[in-house]
C-alpha cells in the first residue's frame, strides 16, 4: 500500500509536508509500477488534493511561494528515502529540473517560483526503501 500524507502548518510561508507511506509487503518488484493500494489522508485545514485514486495519480494545490516537503516512511515506521523529485511535464513550477536530498538527508524540500495556471507540474518521485531497489511514482502539482 502506498499512502500520501499531506499537512499544511501556518507560518510566515507556507509548508506543505507530503509523506509517502509505504506498505512493503505490497510494494511489488516493478520499479515503475509500484503495488498495493493507495490512499491520501489530509488533516483539517490542509491543502486540498483534487484526485486521491492511485498513488500515481496524487494531485495536491498549493500557493505560489509554498515550501514543499517529500518525505517518506513505512508501515512499520522505518524512513523511505526521497532520492529525488525529477520534473516530467506541464509548467515547472520549481525552475529546476532535478530536485534533489541533501547528502545524509531522507527528505527533499523546494519552495515553488511558478504559477502553473490551468496546467500542472508533473513530476517524478524516486525512492528507496531501506535494504531494497529505488522505485518511482509521478504524481501532480497544481500552483495557484
Amino acid at each position: 500500500m502506498l499512502v500520501f500524507c499531506s499537512l499544511t502548518y501556518s507560518q510566515s510561508k507556507d509548508v506543505v509536508v507530503i509523506t509517502l507511506i509505504v506498505d512493503l509487503s505490497q510494494l511489488g518488484d516493478d520499479p515503475n509500477d509500484p503495488k498495493g493500494l493507495s490512499f491520501f489522508e489530509l488533516e483539517p485545514g490542509s491543502s486540498t488534493v483534487i484526485s486521491n485514486m492511485e498513488a500515481k495519480d496524487y494531485t495536491v494545490t498549493v500557493n505560489n511561494g509554498t515550501k514543499i516537503i517529500w518525505q517518506g516512511i513505512t508501515t512499520t515506521g522505518e524512513n523511505v528515502r526521497i532520492l529525488k523529485i525529477q520534473y516530467l511535464s506541464g509548467v515547472n513550477a520549481f525552475e529546476s529540473e532535478k530536485i534533489r536530498r541533501g547528502l545524509f538527508g531522507k527528505r527533499v524540500r523546494k519552495t515553488t517560483k511558478n504559477r502553473t495556471g490551468e496546467g500542472y507540474y508533473v513530476y517524478e518521485i524516486k525512492f528507496r526503501p531501506k535494504k531494497m531497489q529505488r522505485y518511482y511514482l509521478d504524481p501532480k502539482i497544481k500552483v495557484n
